[in-house]
């Protein structure tokens, strides 16, 4: 053996490097095996999927120059739909509709004209739609 500076430095060197092989071959055993024996949990993501309809709208339109005045506003929650939408007629009085439909009673909706003459009459109900019997 050489007792040389530069073959001293060599040896250090490489006994270095093998005791961080060692190491890192150690540590990256246990890891190993933690993991593959559960012991470090990796986060899971749960995906609930909701394949209920929901949804809300509404609008109106105010045309002063063709005279189109209407709105509309309508929600759906699973089976369950509730709306009402009006309406001026060509005779100049508002029709207004409210509806609503679910499993149990089917579509119904009440429809109702509104006289716009005076401000606060209100015509009797003219239309009503109940839902039809299935039995």
């Amino acid at each position: 053996m050489c007792a040389c500076l530069f073959c001293l430095k060599t040896n250090l060197i490489k006994s270095l490097i093998m005791k961080f092989l060692c190491i890192t071959v150690c540590v990256l055993s246990v890891c190993a095996t933690l993991i593959s024996a559960s012991v470090i949990e990796h986060p899971t993501i749960e995906l609930i999927e909701d394949n209920t309809p929901h949804y809300e709208f509404q609008y109106s339109v105010h045309d002063v120059h063709t005279g189109d005045v209407k709105d509309q506003f309508e929600h759906r929650r699973g089976d369950y739909v509730t709306g009402r939408y009006s309406l001026i007629e060509p005779d100049g009085n508002r029709r207004v509709v409210e509806y609503s439909s679910d499993p149990l009673l089917g579509f119904s909706a009440q429809v109702r004209r509104e006289l716009l003459g005076s401000p606060h009459a209100v015509a009797q109900t003219v239309e009503e739609w109940p839902a039809p019997a299935n039995h």
